[in-house]
Order: structure tokens, then C-alpha cells, then sequence
């Protein structure tokens, strides 16, 4: 993990069947800094003794709100692995620490509509884009759940469309991909300036990435395309540890520092499809 903060948990409720919040009170709440996201997430200590596939044994889990001495987070249940098992027993008083946060969402200047796109676990994060939405903005959803009862009332100021899907999230095959292409006349249009954020399973993302780099053409500085899970998480921690240290060098120079992420992904996806990832 990068620079951690120590934090109690203060509070645990299941806000859907699948979804947990849970609320943390930060030991020095003025050295942690909101970046002001609404997608902003953090590294959490949850006890993992193995890592994730960028190379992490915290997990990361979205900042759905924030208070005055702490935020609260919310995590998707899903599996039994150490963060979901984390989620389901944690009690309040139990102690962890985390990273400082980080996030994707920003909106360029004269973008029209948002279109915010995602599985169960970019729920929280969509979430508090439209809590913290402005009046005069237009926002077009698609959530894809495995089971509607995780379907929740997403309160905004601003104008809103939400359109609930069935698929994805590890149980059914993802629609979000087709779901996009349903909205290619009007929200696709380049002319529509629309801002599109899409967070959900990797491949899916990556392919969703693809889909409007190639056959839309949309500018970069208009998406911000998020992996957020790996349906097969062995076999991405295996490819990365099965490479040789030529490759992982290759890897890590390909990620610049004076590039969006976006502008990353152009060199980064053919790179990985090379790599078997």
C-alpha cells in the first residue's frame, strides 16, 4: 500500500442483500484528503495474505460518502474471498488502515450528458456522482445486476434516466457492451460531446474501451474506462508472474506519468492481448 491512515469502523449496515456500508472514523481525519470524485476509492487492510492482481494484498473499495471525521465505504458481496468474508463480518471497533485516496471521474469542460455505465460494484460509485450532481446536469445510467433485489432508489438534483439490466457480475454474461451499442445513435454520436464513465469486470471494460475508441471514434478526454474486478483473478496474477522481467519492464514503461490513463490504454491493450492477460 502507498502512505496509510489508521481508521475504526464505526458502524456496518447491508444496504441490499449484496451490499455492505460500512462507516470509518480516520485517527487523524485532516491528513486524509477527498479528492473531491465521486468515484474516488481507497486501499483497505482486510487481511488478505494473497494479492490482487496490480500487485496488492489491501482490496480497494469505493468512498461512497464522506463525514467530517472518516467516510463511509461501500463493498459488494460477492464470493468468499477475503474481502467479501472482511465485509460480511467486521464489527464496529475493529481496526484497519488505508491508503490515500484516489480517483477517475472528471468530466472535460462542454461535455453534455453523462453516461454512466457499470456492474454491482461501480454502484456506490455512481451513486454519489448523482447525489453530488448539480441541478442544470443530465445524467443517462446503466446498471447491470445479477439480481434486481440490489436495486436501490439513487437520489439526484439533477436529470436522471436509469436503466436496470440483468447480466454480468460473475454469474450471468455481461450486456453492458450491447447496452452501449443500443445508445449509439444519439449518446455514441462524437457531435453528442456526452462524457462516458464505465466501470465494471476487466475484460468487459476492455472491450467496452475498444468499442468506442474503434468504432465510434470518441475522444479520449471524453471516457474514462475502469476494470474493476477480474473475473479470473488467477489466471491475470498468473500471466503477470509467469512474464519475464524484460516484459514487466516493457509493462511498466508503457504506463507514463505525463499521460491520461486513456492515452495509456492505446499502447497498453495490445501489449496485454500479447502478453495472454
Amino acid at each position: 500500500m502507498e502512505t496509510t491512515h489508521g481508521a475504526t469502523v464505526t458502524s456496518a449496515e447491508q444496504v441490499t442483500p449484496h451490499m455492505m456500508r460500512l462507516r470509518l472514523r480516520l485517527d487523524d481525519p485532516a491528513a486524509w484528503v477527498s479528492t473531491g470524485r465521486p468515484d474516488e476509492f481507497v486501499h483497505v487492510e482486510v487481511g488478505a495474505e494473497t494479492q490482487d492482481a496490480d500487485g496488492h494484498s489491501a482490496r480497494h473499495y469505493t468512498v461512497s460518502a464522506l463525514a467530517e471525521d472518516g467516510f463511509e465505504m461501500e463493498i459488494f458481496i460477492h464470493g468468499d474471498g477475503t474481502g467479501a468474508t472482511w465485509a460480511r463480518t467486521v464489527l464496529p471497533g475493529d481496526r484497519t488502515d488505508v491508503s490515500e485516496p484516489k480517483a477517475y471521474y472528471q468530466v472535460p469542460e462542454g461535455a453534455g450528458v453523462r453516461l454512466l455505465v457499470g456492474d454491482a460494484t461501480a454502484l456506490p460509485a455512481i451513486a454519489r456522482a448523482l447525489a453530488e450532481a448539480r441541478a442544470d446536469e443530465r445524467f443517462h445510467v446503466v446498471i447491470e445486476l445479477a439480481d434486481m433485489a440490489d436495486a436501490r432508489d439513487l437520489p439526484s438534483a439533477a436529470t436522471v434516466t436509469v436503466d436496470w439490466r440483468l447480466g454480468g457480475n460473475g454469474i450471468r454474461r455481461s450486456i453492458l457492451k450491447e447496452a452501449l451499442v443500443e445508445l449509439s445513435e444519439t449518446l455514441l454520436d462524437p457531435a453528442a460531446q456526452a462524457y462516458i464513465w464505465v466501470a465494471c469486470e476487466s475484460k468487459d471494460s476492455r472491450a467496452i474501451r475498444q468499442l468506442l475508441r474503434r468504432e465510434y471514434g470518441l475522444p479520449l478526454t471524453h471516457f474514462r474506462i475502469v476494470g474493476y474486478w477480474h473475473r479470473d483473478l488467477e489466471h491475470a496474477v498468473r500471466v503477470w508472474e509467469e512474464a519475464s522481467e524484460e516484459t514487466k519492464a516493457q509493462y511498466m514503461a508503457l504506463w507514463r506519468e505525463d499521460r491520461t490513463d486513456e492515452e495509456n490504454w492505446v499502447e497498453l491493450e495490445p501489449f496485454l492481448q500479447k502478453m495472454g492477460a
